[in-house]
């Protein structure tokens, strides 16, 4: 029987070795890089606990009886809006956004307008569930909250290009984006849009209304919270709080979202999310998952908890819903400003009291002196696609500035291999621009659906239940958005819960050093397929013992151990190490766990032999001291 020869090309390692980097876990407060961030970081920040002014905000807010009157009115067309979130966001709210600099001295203009850039796309991602470190929920957290989905708003934040109001000396193609021309937390000239108010010395990172109005309020967030990376000058991002997240969780309270425990705290409060547990007060630094209050286990990962920007990474399926609502029953105003200056397409929800007849007016009189003009023709020469251009194309120039069909395609050839009475794999092909998937799946005629993301063209789903039916459907997630799900298929689980192998039965022993998170593994069968894989573990478990149970066909296949870093999972790091050992325990092959990027097993199997075994891994040199690994590794 000839040996594999299974080779990877150095271009494919190092994708593989990019999107690993991206599929960390929780990270405890005492990990070694985090003692050594809190020595020598020099932030203002530095050892500082999130603040949030929200609440004493809202509490001046509420003492205007004109204010209260219309903060409940926006809760009681919540209440009676219906809940049930579409499956495909073709189209999402469009949100125009302006970021106004305050009290800059010698600003560095070109700077801050890429750093508000770079902010938007961290808003898009987070609540668009499409943020990297959102594999840390799907490949761990997720197994701590059964039934509960990560949320995918369908909503899309734009800074806009065009459009301005006058007196800001904006013209079109530059950003919204203004500097020392504002004051204070409202700007009532950028009315229709979510306005974002940066400014030193804030005393809080920030506050924001609990369900703003686009009327010239918006988010005030301190100025060394703002953005990521090493900032512009005043404006400078501090560890912990230097991945944008601050302005993540602020603009979660502008979207009627309250902190993950509830307003005052305490068991007896909620957050009015129904799968979100409940939880005793917030959060700080990285806890450890299963931590727990309230006789549930806390989901200190939330956006709106307290935690550390490298902590938080998901909003609840339940939180997503819930902004959603919000939007569409009190910020039509900011909807119809994205429909016309950013090209959105999302048709305000049936109302006439924006003038414009959307055509989804069904049942709404659209005759009376609050709805005029409502009659709008079939056409896009007015620069706003209604929704009701049918056969009209929106592309052309005077249609400006209707926006371009999605470029995003869903994944195609969809299929599922049932793998065991609790495992299936789910496989597709790739996607030109596809930057990553997500797989989502549930229990026939349960609810909800759980997210599972893959940067591969398979995933497979683990702990199912036995002989049971499952729905599944993929998206592709793209550089510029995400695209509709697949057609929506289904495979049933085998019954046998039997574990008897009747095939070569190996025994697959790994223990991992401290950082987890860097180590994943695979098999490879001859056409290079996974047949089975694992990892990334979580960090802070140094000398923990992992055991897998394989069941192979007679054939020749290749074992490959990852390590994202670089320096293998020994020695400086714990004493890792791995075997494999036939189903009597024998050692067939073993490893101390020194290798740099990847070491590979190749080994064929038949007539009851472990045969043709090859050892490659990736050399490194020895009685090396490594340098602390860097936080954009870590966090």
């Amino acid at each position: 029987m000839k040996n594999l020869i299974f080779c990877l090309s150095i271009v494919t390692l190092l994708l593989c070795l990019y999107s690993c980097n991206e599929d960390e876990t929780i990270t405890p407060n005492d990990s070694p890089e985090a003692v050594l961030l809190a020595a020598d970081d020099n932030s203002p920040l530095a050892g500082e606990d999130r603040t949030c002014s929200m609440e004493q905000h809202m509490t001046s807010l509420m003492s205007d009886p004109a204010y209260r009157k219309a903060h409940q009115e926006k809760l009681t067309r919540l209440a009676s809006y219906a809940t049930e979130r579409s499956v495909n966001c073709a189209n999402p709210a469009v949100l125009p956004m302006a970021i106004h600099f305050q009290g800059i001295s010698n600003p560095d203009e070109a700077c801050l307008r890429e750093l508000a850039i770079s902010q938007i796309a961290v808003l898009n991602a987070d609540f668009q569930g499409n943020n990297n470190d959102i594999s840390k929920w799907d490949n761990t957290a997720s197994s701590s909250f059964p039934g509960i989905s990560n949320g995918d708003a369908c909503i899309e934040f734009c800074l806009p290009t065009q459009g301005h109001p006058a007196g800001f000396n904006l013209s079109d193609g530059e950003p919204a984006v203004t500097i020392n021309q504002t004051s204070g937390d409202n700007a009532s000239q950028w009315d229709g849009y979510i306005n974002i108010f940066v400014r030193a010395n804030l005393g809080a990172l920030g506050y924001s209304p609990l369900g703003g109005n686009g009327n010239g309020d918006g988010v005030s967030i301190d100025a060394n919270a703002f953005g990521t990376g090493a900032g512009c000058g005043s404006i400078a991002p501090g560890a912990p709080y230097n991945l944008g997240r601050t302005l993540t969780h602020e603009l979660g309270h502008y979207l009627l979202l309250d902190h993950i425990w509830g307003g005052n705290g305490g068991c007896n409060d909620d957050d009015q999310v129904n799968d979100t547990p409940v939880s005793n007060e917030p959060y700080y630094g990285c806890p450890n998952l299963g931590a727990s209050s309230c006789s549930s286990t806390d989901m200190h990962m939330n956006y709106m908890d307290y935690t550390n920007d490298a902590c938080m990474y998901m909003f609840s399926a339940g939180q997503a819903a819930r902004v959603e609502g919000y939007v569409n029953t009190s910020l039509q105003n900011v909807v119809a400003k994205g429909n016309a200056i950013c090209g959105g397409t999302n048709p305000p929800a049936p109302t006439c009291t924006d003038g414009i007849q959307n055509g989804n007016e069904t049942g709404i009189d659209c005759g009376g002196p609050d709805c005029t003009p409502c009659a709008v023709a079939s056409t896009c020469t007015d620069g706003i696609q209604n929704g009701n251009e049918t056969g009209i194309d929106c592309g052309g120039p005077d249609c400006a500035p209707c926006s371009e069909p999605l470029t995003c395609e869903p994944p195609s050839n969809v299929t599922s291999t049932v793998t065991g009475s609790t495992s299936a794999l789910i496989s597709w092909d790739a996607v030109n621009g596809a930057v990553r998937y997500v797989v989502r799946y549930k229990e026939s005629g349960q609810n909800p659906w759980k997210n599972r993301g893959s940067f591969t063209t398979e995933r497979a789903l683990q702990n199912l239940q036995s002989g049971t039916k499952y729905r599944y459907k993929v998206r592709t997630i793209c550089e510029d958005g995400r695209s509709k799900w697949s057609d929506t298929k289904t495979f049933i689980t085998d019954s046998n819960t039997g574990t008897e192998c009747t095939d070569n039965e190996l025994n697959f022993d790994l223990t991992l050093d401290y950082y987890g998170g860097e180590t994943s593994w695979e098999i490879y069968d001859e056409s290079g397929s996974v047949v089975y894989s694992g990892g990334n573990y979580p960090d802070n478990q140094e000398g923990i013992n992992i055991q897998e149970d394989w069941c192979l066909e007679d054939g020749c296949y290749t074992f490959a151990i990852y390590d994202e870093y670089g320096d293998g999972i020994c020695c400086d790091y714990g004493e890792g190490s791995y075997s494999i050992a036939d189903g009597n325990g024998n050692i067939l092959f073993e490893s101390d766990g020194y290798f740099s990027y990847v070491e590979y097993v190749d080994f064929c199997l038949g007539y009851d032999s472990f045969n043709n075994v090859q050892n490659r891994k990736s050399s490194k040199a020895r009685n090396t001291v490594k340098k602390a690994k860097p936080n954009s590794l870590k966090n």
